[in-house]
């Protein structure tokens, strides 16, 4: 009789023990959770293997992929003008009319649907086809980048006017698939839509995506802005 009584004694201690250990470490977590701020770096973080990044859609249908850039030539806005310099003679006054008509001279903006229908693809400026290396360093920065970060909320400017895009191609050289970039509001969308995760389109994406096209030769803003602030 006494020794069930100790069983039934040490078995209710370290059930109450168990449980108290098990609370603990779920506040602990609870709290662990809490103390991190949004963008503050992820320590646990691995990154994605490349076998698993290349397949996913589009780059597991693609047999070539290309960047590029477009709608260089004006501002987002389409009725902006940019202000001339101030005239510092007679002459520089006069030629303030041939700087206005310039601008109405200035080409439409162009919508990258119409754009990659058109046989040439008259519009792009710059183009690249990536090779091996170099999809390999795009999927890891769309895909890894914000899993990097601790990321509470996704935003969005709602000023989109995107001057670069990754074309995806099939095997009879046709676009399927692409992203438009507006690094200028951090934003990007995609044909068809939902290819990459809300999360995943973070506001740590951009400077790095915008630093793999420039570091590939492609321009990613106005061209005309620097111009006229020169």
């Amino acid at each position: 009789m006494i020794q069930r009584i100790y069983i039934i004694i040490f078995s209710l201690l370290f059930f109450f023990s168990f449980s108290q250990k098990k609370r603990k470490k779920a506040v602990d977590l609870l709290d662990d959770y809490h103390s991190h701020q949004h963008g503050e770096v992820n320590k646990d973080f691995k990154p994605i293997p490349l076998q698993k990044r290349i397949s996913r859609f589009p780059f597991n249908k693609a047999a070539k992929i290309k960047i590029i850039s477009y709608n260089l030539d004006f501002s987002e806005k389409n009725n902006y003008v940019p202000p001339p310099p101030t005239p510092k003679t007679k002459s520089d006054s006069s030629d303030l009319k041939g700087y206005y008509e310039s601008f109405k001279k200035s080409p439409e903006p162009v919508e990258l649907r119409e754009l990659i229908e058109k046989e040439y693809h008259e519009g792009i400026k710059e183009s690249k086809t990536l090779t091996i290396t170099e999809i390999s360093e795009l999927t890891a920065i769309l895909y890894d980048t914000c899993n990097k970060y601790y990321i509470d909320f996704t935003s969005k400017s709602g000023c989109f006017f995107p001057r670069n895009a990754i074309l995806f191609y099939d095997e009879n050289d046709k676009v399927f698939a692409y992203f438009e970039i507006c690094f200028e509001c951090s934003e990007i969308e995609s044909s068809p839509k939902g290819m990459l995760e809300p999360i995943e389109t973070c506001e740590f994406l951009y400077p790095y995506l915008e630093k793999f096209f420039k570091n590939k030769g492609l321009t990613t803003d106005y061209l005309q802005k620097k111009q006229h602030e020169e």
